[in-house]
C-alpha cells in the first residue's frame, strides 16, 4: 500500500512532494483513511470485512492509478491475454487488496486457525525440525492473496520466526500496520536495518521470513514469465551459509477469508555446479519458477502494484 496512494494526479502528486508541509498533510489525510478502514473493518466479523473490503476495491481500484502499474505488469507476463481477461483480472487483484486491507485487524484471529476453520495447510517439509530447533528455515513467499497471515501461521505452528518487512513511506500508515502484525505474535525485522539481524537471528537457531517477488535493482537477473528479471539471491546464499533449509511458503485464498497455506519441500543446490554463487543464483530462478506457476494458477491473487520489470521493456511476444 504505496504513499499518496489516494492522490491520483500525477502531477499534483509530484507538488505535493516538492512541499514538505503539503506532503506531511497528505500523509495525515492518507492515515486518517487508513486508520478508517481498519476502525470499521475491526468492527465487524472477519468474514464480512473481508467481503465488504474486496467489494469496495473491485469497484474503485479500478480508478486508481496504480491499475496502470498492475496492466503493465499483466500486459507483459500474459501476452497472450485479450484487453478483457487483463481487465477481469485487475478486478479481481483489487478486490483481493480491498480483502487484505479489511483483514488486517483480524490477522491474529486468522493465523491462529481455530478448529481448522480459516486456513487449510499443506506441511511438505520437515516442520518439527523448526519448531524444536534442531534446524532452521528461511521461508521465501510472494505477494499473493493476504500473504500477511503467513508468519503468523507459522508461529502458531511452533515455529520461531522473524520476518522481514519493508516500512512504509507513510509513517502513520506504517505504524498503524506495525502493531497488526505483531498482533501475530513473530518478530519483525525492517528491512532498512540490513543484513546485520538476520545473520542474528539465524545464529541463534531461529527462521525467516521473506518476501522476495519484486524486482531488485541491484539482484541477478532470473527468467520471470518469459523475461529477465532483476531478483535479490540473498536468502539463497544466507541458507547455503547456515546450512539451513530455503523454503518456499505459498498462500491461497480459496474462498473469501478462508486460504491454503503450503509449505514446500527445501530447494538443494545442484550439485554439477561448484561455485556458492552459482548453486544460489539456481535456487533463486528455482524460486521464481515456482512463483510463476503459483501466479498462473492463480493472476487475481497477485498484488502486483509496483513495476515487476524496467519500463518500456520490448517483447518480441506481445500482441
Amino acid at each position: 500500500m504505496s504513499d499518496l496512494f489516494l492522490v491520483k494526479s500525477k502531477r499534483l502528486r509530484k507538488r505535493i512532494g516538492r512541499s514538505p508541509v503539503m506532503h506531511g498533510i497528505s500523509q495525515a489525510i492518507e492515515a486518517v483513511f487508513y486508520g478508517l478502514i481498519l476502525l470499521l473493518s475491526a468492527v465487524l466479523p472477519t468474514s464480512w470485512a473481508s467481503a465488504a473490503g474486496n467489494r469496495v476495491m473491485r469497484l474503485a481500484g479500478p480508478r486508481l492509478d496504480k491499475t496502470a502499474v498492475i496492466k503493465y505488469n499483466l500486459g507483459l507476463a500474459f501476452p497472450e491475454k485479450s484487453p478483457e481477461e487483463i481487465r477481469s483480472i485487475i478486478v479481481d487483484i483489487w478486490g483481493n487488496i480491498g480483502s487484505v486491507l479489511a483483514e488486517y485487524p483480524h490477522l491474529r484471529a486468522i493465523s491462529r486457525n481455530r478448529e481448522g476453520k480459516r486456513i487449510e495447510t499443506d506441511i511438505q517439509c520437515n516442520l518439527d525440525a523448526y519448531r524444536n530447533g534442531t534446524r532452521s528455515a528461511i521461508f521465501v513467499g510472494a505477494h499473493l492473496a493476504n500473504w500477511e497471515i503467513q508468519a503468523g501461521v507459522a508461529s502458531q505452528m511452533g515455529v520461531p520466526i522473524s520476518v522481514v518487512y519493508t516500512p512504509i513511506k507513510n509513517r502513520w500508515i506504517d505504524r498503524l500496520l506495525y502493531r497488526q502484525r505483531r498482533a501475530m505474535k513473530c518478530s519483525l525485522i525492517s528491512r532498512e536495518e540490513g543484513m546485520r539481524p538476520l545473520l542474528r537471528e539465524l545464529s541463534a537457531g531461529r527462521s525467516l521470513g521473506l518476501l522476495v517477488d519484486q524486482r531488485f535493482d541491484n539482484g541477478e537477473p532470473v527468467p520471470f514469465f518469459g523475461l529477465e528479471m532483476q531478483a535479490t539471491t540473498n536468502p539463497a546464499k544466507l541458507a547455503l551459509r547456515f546450512g539451513c533449509d530455503l523454503v518456499p511458503a505459498r498462500i491461497e485464498r480459496l474462498s473469501g477469508c478462508r486460504c491454503r497455506f503450503t509449505l514446500s519441500e527445501p530447494l538443494s543446490p545442484d550439485e554439477s555446479l561448484s561455485d556458492v554463487n552459482d548453486w544460489a543464483l539456481q535456487m533463486t530462478r528455482d524460486v521464481d519458477t515456482l512463483f510463476e506457476s503459483w501466479i498462473r494458477e492463480r493472476p487475481g491473487q497477485w498484488v502486483c502494484t509496483k513495476r515487476r520489470w524496467p519500463k518500456y521493456i520490448p517483447r518480441e511476444d506481445w500482441k
